[in-house]
Formats: C-alpha cells, structure tokens, sequence
C-alpha cells in the first residue's frame, strides 16, 4: 500500500480531514489527506505532524494483549501488544494507527471534528472520499472497490472494500457522535497475508468498546 508513515492532510481552512491506511504490502500509509466534510471538496496537500508511541517489546506469538484507550474516550480496543503504535494529529482531527511488526496488518482510527454538524448523507459521502484519496494505491478515485455496505446494530456503517492495483483489503467502520464528530474505525491486510491476521484483527473489532 502507500507509505504509512506519512500522513498528510488537506486543509483548506475548515476543510480538512484525515485518514490514513494501506500498505506496501500493506505496510503502507496513505499520503493524500482528506478533505473537509460539508461538502468534501479538493484542496492543497499540508503535512501533519506524527509522533511514535510504539512499543515492540512483547514477542507476537506471546499471545499478550494490551487495551488502548483513544485520548478522548471515544473508544477502546484491545489488540497485540507488539503491534507499533504512532499518532498523527492536524487542525480539527487525530489518527491512531496500529501496524503489525511485519507491516502487513493495520487498524487505524480517525476522529474529525471541526465543530460543524454532519447532515443527511455526508458522512457517506466523506467516508467514500476518505477511503479514495487515502487508502486506495493511487491516492484517487478508482483503485477501491467497495463490495459491501451495511449498517450495523450499532447505528455504524460498515465498508468491505479491496484495493485493485494495490493488493491489499480492509473493513472501515463510520459513524457520527455528538453530531459533529466523524469517527471511521478500520483495519486492513495485504491479500497474501488475510489467513495470518483476520482472525487477530476480527478480535480486535470485537473489542471495540466505550470507555
């Protein structure tokens, strides 16, 4: 996928959103950012900043697990305690990423909030526009294939999509809190790699929690 220790973010004043997820082989990142929500729209390209909070010190076939809570308390997951972690942050949103040691697993979450309220379908529409500048191999329209839209019983929206040039796929979860927080939860794997980690990133969405 792309390189994922980036993280651009486009921002044209209030329009500016963030994403980030893929691989080299899905060790890869995003380097495109979205744009603003109300509604999407292109902009210049600005660079965020990034911090490494990884810790790499618990062996993968340890079975160890470590539970991370978002700063904000938007969620909690609990996921591979080996597994790199790094923060990216920009005007009005913050990505928590988390890599496998391989780089061929990620889970990866959004939060956007630039104070105005999502209405009627934009959320759809901007987590389309997130996942075509962001995760797909090109940075545009055309590499992801959505298969699969659902909502769930949670009142979140589900997206099964797969990257055609870039031989990875992923699962991004969306919804809307507080009427102006966007909040898209995904996880994603190079296709060589799906029999090794769907079932460690399956128990990770199952963990999803509120504090």
């Amino acid at each position: 996928m792309k390189n994922r220790s980036f993280y651009y973010l486009i921002g044209l004043g209030a329009m500016i959103l963030a994403v980030g997820l893929a691989c080299a082989a899905l060790s890869s990142t995003p380097t495109t950012e979205p744009v603003s929500n109300h509604p999407p729209t292109q902009a210049s390209v600005s660079t965020s900043t990034s911090s490494d909070n990884g810790n790499t010190s618990v062996p993968s076939s340890s079975g160890e697990l470590t539970t991370f809570t978002d700063k904000n308390k938007y969620y909690q997951i609990d996921l591979p305690s080996d597994w790199k972690q790094t923060e990216s942050t920009g005007t009005h949103y913050y990505i928590d990423t988390f890599k496998s040691p391989d780089g061929k697993a990620l889970v990866e979450n959004i939060a956007y909030d630039d104070g105005t309220p999502f209405t009627g379908t934009q959320n759809g529409r901007f987590a389309l526009q997130i996942l075509n500048q962001n995760y797909s191999s090109t940075g545009k329209e055309g590499d992801i294939k959505v298969t699969d839209d659902s909502q769930q019983k949670d009142g979140s929206d589900r997206l099964t999509w797969t990257s055609k040039g870039g031989g990875y796929s992923g699962v991004s979860y969306f919804e809307i809190r507080n009427k102006t927080t966007f909040l898209m939860f995904t996880i994603d794997w190079a296709d060589d790699s799906q029999s090794a980690y769907i079932d460690t990133l399956d128990k990770v969405v199952s963990s999803y929690r509120q504090p």
